[in-house]
């Protein structure tokens, strides 16, 4: 197992060019939950970041599907399960760490 930040490999991925830009990042820490930033400045209406989420957890489904040896259906509902009661219990603030137009 590494120690430290174990970042997500970029090479053999699609190519960034000086139009690309990085919208979200989301780490996770073993028993101490979730870092989310996010770059609001790329993507002016918010309709659009949920295209982009959308899209995003198409992508992970897919992933998981090949990772795990599940259904990507299977995968896909998950997360939209995993989705909605996050969103519907809403336990705990989210504490955000820098000010409106900066990373959040």
């Amino acid at each position: 197992m590494q120690s430290g930040p174990q970042e997500i490999g970029l090479e053999n991925g699609d190519v960034l060019t000086a139009d690309s830009s990085e919208v979200a990042r989301i780490w996770i820490t073993d028993g101490a939950g979730s870092s989310v930033w996010i770059q609001p400045g790329v993507l002016e209406d918010p309709l659009h970041f949920g295209y982009l989420i959308a899209d995003t957890v198409r992508h992970a489904a897919i992933a998981y599907s090949q990772r795990w040896g599940i259904e990507e259906q299977f995968a896909l509902q998950a997360m939209c399960d995993g989705f909605a009661a996050e969103l519907r219990e809403q336990v705990r603030d989210v504490e955000t760490i820098q000010a409106a137009g900066k990373l959040n």
